[in-house]
């Protein structure tokens, strides 16, 4: 069984870390995922309205009722409008980026209808940008930046992630910018070949 996988995701960075690197790895569970940003032109970044949000997402939603879809977007600079998003604030790290997901799903069933299958939507809030990801190995990071020398730029960010319980809690404002939501959701992606 081959499954079709489209993501709605923020911006160019994201697109191509799906396409470069998700893909591949999913293709080789027979899950072929095809990456888009929001907008026309799709080259603008950043997380927009939840209004053009659920737009597109209708969009994709409605026009494969046989292939799934996923987004990707960073929950620090969300704005509020998007559902669940003032109620994360006052919840705990690991609960803020499911509070969103749910509420995106509550809001897609209602406006995909009768054609809603829970399945087929699996929405993904990255907890806080998505450059945290790569503080999961620092070892690695250090030895492709640029600007330091490998010792020092794989120490000092051994020091950054350290600094935290996770990647996904680095970037909590604007003088941090730089993963367990992001294995959940891979688990999920995974599972589509499995039938959902």
């Amino acid at each position: 069984m081959s499954v079709r996988l489209l993501a709605l995701v923020e911006g160019q960075t994201e697109e191509q870390f799906c396409t470069k690197l998700i893909a591949p790895f999913l293709s080789k569970r027979c899950i072929y995922l095809s990456a888009t940003t929001i907008g026309s032109p799709r080259a603008v970044a950043g997380v927009p309205s939840w209004k053009k949000a659920k737009k597109e997402l209708t969009q994709l939603l409605l026009g494969d009722r046989e292939g799934s879809v996923t987004t990707m977007f960073d929950y620090y600079g969300m704005p509020r409008d998007w559902p669940g998003r003032a109620d994360a604030d006052n919840k705990p790290h690991s609960e803020k980026a499911s509070a969103i997901e749910e509420g995106m799903r509550t809001k897609q069933q209602g406006a995909v209808g009768k054609h809603w299958r829970a399945e087929r939507f699996i929405p993904y809030v990255q907890m806080h940008e998505f450059e945290a990801l790569l503080f999961t190995k620092p070892e690695v990071l250090g030895t492709v930046s640029g600007g330091l020398r490998d010792g020092d730029a794989v120490r000092r960010f051994r020091e950054i992630a350290d600094g935290f319980d996770t990647p996904e809690e680095i970037d909590d404002g604007k003088a941090t910018a730089p993963c367990p939501n992001f294995d959940a959701w891979m688990s999920k992606l995974e599972a589509l070949a499995d039938g959902g």
